[in-house]
């Protein structure tokens, strides 16, 4: 199991360290104001003593070191959280790169996006917010109640009781915050998945009449998401509110000892600006409890992400790179998803349809043969290696993948066609793949190859971005290729395309199809139902034949089907 980076690795101690210091001096800068306010009082009552530059040049200036001592902490705290939230996301990320596709499917797309978004954001916040104002705070607090017991211990007493006090009391109301804090994450949680499953289908969704019923049910997670936002907020506001009524009554408990003790006004007024410097980092501990409670929240979930299992890595056969050319591949009585038990072996080069009912095991195939999921039972070999123990390069170099979920990020037309290319092509090479899938009129239409494509390739139709797809697979120039239904969307010239792809790369190939006459065209053809091998052999041995008359259904495509 991965666990969160350790905040102060990768350097960021010596921001939190330069943070101590920073604090240092704005208690030193404290300790200095109090004092010199006690020698400009202290003016007031001797008349005789001239005017104390001295003293008010120390009052302004402690003023001046503590503001910019604050901002100083502020910045590098700041890089500190930021820094760590980075290194959080980063390991996130490389983690989810190599979790199961199963257990990544799992999981709702809005609640994995919270993850980078709110979650890492308190994160940021407490490291950057809380943790810098935590240790500021318990290092001034302490300095500024030396400096009014130094200046008068009666005095130091008065304020200090009622200070004591309050701290106790924020740390038995923080912790109050916990149950708020994680009703509140996991009612933006429900709303964010809601809202990123249906934004992207709203038009249909209008279409369908679920307008009303969808608006429904998203205020009724609004008002919940407000409820639970209001009573964090109410936890807060009570925290925040302690230290200003600290500081009153600090300030009449000064005052009353003052008075009884017969204390100089100078020793007084001192006494009051330390108070007064004392309640800003009050208020920081507030707003720290409030923060640390997120963090704890946001910790547990990503802690939660990272616990999820990783795919098993290359181990000591990885000193021993797979090249990019065909290779064997080897199901070894695996079991996993709807599979069971399934024993099969394509040759380096052979070209094989998997066909089958719907549901019966075959795109898990694909996602076993490409490393994508652990077996549960069995073992994937590709060549002499594990599937899951490929190293990045050998996959990009190996393995292409055309599925129903594969990635066209937002960028440049030729970013979507080479992704996965080891040696990105040259743009002539990129224009004769684009031409040769039929993408001569998109590469027209939306500006050459440094046209935009919009994020999921919504700015091209259905058919376009599988004859991306196609064309990117064959750029890859793959050693083994793996399509899922790759004619699917694709008009007449659809069969023709998927047979071009397979025939122009000599790699081993498996494509799931439902298209009997692509299953035809191949070396040879496996039968799967119901998660098992039923049937496997040559198109022209009829096996195609008897999958019609088992199926007793008529192909989705018709064709000459070898008897």
């Amino acid at each position: 199991m991965s666990s969160l980076p350790s905040i102060t690795g990768e350097g960021r101690w010596r921001g939190i360290s330069l943070v101590v210091a920073l604090a240092l001096g704005q208690a030193a800068a404290a300790g200095v104001a109090a004092f010199a306010t006690r020698d400009v009082f202290a003016a007031f009552r001797d008349t005789s003593v001239a005017l104390p530059v001295a003293a008010l040049v120390l009052v302004a200036s402690a003023g001046v070191a503590i503001a910019l001592l604050r901002f100083g902490e502020r910045v590098v705290a700041e890089k500190v959280g930021q820094n760590y939230a980075a290194s959080l996301r980063l390991k996130l990320f490389k983690h989810m790169t190599r979790v199961s596709a199963r257990d990544l499917a799992e999981r709702r797309s809005g609640a994995l996006s919270l993850r980078f978004v709110g979650d890492l954001a308190a994160v940021r916040g407490w490291v950057s917010l809380g943790l810098s104002r935590m240790i500021s705070s318990l290092i001034v607090l302490p300095t500024a109640t030396g400096a009014l017991f130094f200046l008068n211990p009666d005095l130091g007493i008065a304020a200090g009781i009622p200070i004591a006090i309050g701290l106790m009391v924020l740390a038995a109301a923080g912790p109050r915050l916990g149950p708020a804090h994680k009703r509140l994450r996991s009612r933006r949680a429900r709303l964010a998945a809601d809202m990123s499953e249906r934004i992207p289908h709203a038009p249909e969704l209008r279409l369908l009449g679920r307008v009303r019923t969808e608006t429904r049910r998203m205020e009724d997670r609004t008002e919940k998401l407000i409820d639970a936002a209001l009573e964090r907020a109410r936890g807060a506001a009570l925290l925040r509110a302690i230290p200003d009524a600290v500081s009153g009554i600090a300030a009449a408990s000064v005052f009353l000892m003052a008075l009884n003790s017969a204390a100089p006004g100078a020793e007084a007024a001192g006494a009051l600006a330390a108070v007064a410097l004392m309640i800003q980092p009050m208020r920081d501990l507030a707003g720290v409890w409030d923060r640390h409670r997120a963090w704890r929240v946001a910790r547990d979930k990503c802690a939660s992400l990272l616990g999820v299992p990783k795919l098993a890595g290359g181990g000591p056969a990885a000193a021993q790179p797979l090249t990019g050319q065909a290779q064997r591949l080897r199901f070894d009585n695996v079991t996993s998803g709807a599979l069971s038990s399934l024993t099969a072996t394509a040759l380096p080069g052979r070209k094989i349809a998997v066909i089958g009912s719907n549901g019966a095991g075959k795109s898990t195939l694909l996602s076993l043969a490409a490393g994508l999921e652990l077996p549960a039972s069995g073992t994937v070999t590709v060549g002499s290696r594990n599937a899951t123990g490929l190293s990045a390069r050998e996959r990009r170099r190996l393995i292409a993948l055309v599925g129903t979920r594969s990635p066209i990020l937002a960028g440049s037309l030729r970013r979507a066609l080479t992704m996965g290319a080891d040696n990105r092509p040259d743009d002539a090479v990129v224009m004769a793949q684009a031409e040769a899938y039929g993408l001569a009129h998109v590469v027209e239409r939306i500006g050459g190859l440094d046209g935009r494509v919009s994020e999921a390739g919504r700015n091209l139709s259905a058919g376009e971005i599988r004859r991306v797809l196609l064309a990117r697979a064959a750029l890859s120039r793959p050693g083994l290729l793996l399509l899922d239904e790759p004619d699917d969307a694709l008009d007449q010239d659809g069969p023709r395309l998927v047979e071009q792809l397979v025939q122009d790369c000599n790699a081993t190939t498996l494509v799931v199809t439902h298209n009997l006459g692509i299953a035809a065209a191949m070396d040879e053809v496996w039968v799967i139902e119901n998660g098992e091998l039923i049937d496997r052999g040559k198109p022209c041995d009829g096996i195609v034949s008897r999958f019609i008359e088992r199926r007793d259904s008529v192909p989705r495509v018709s064709a000459i089907v070898p008897a």
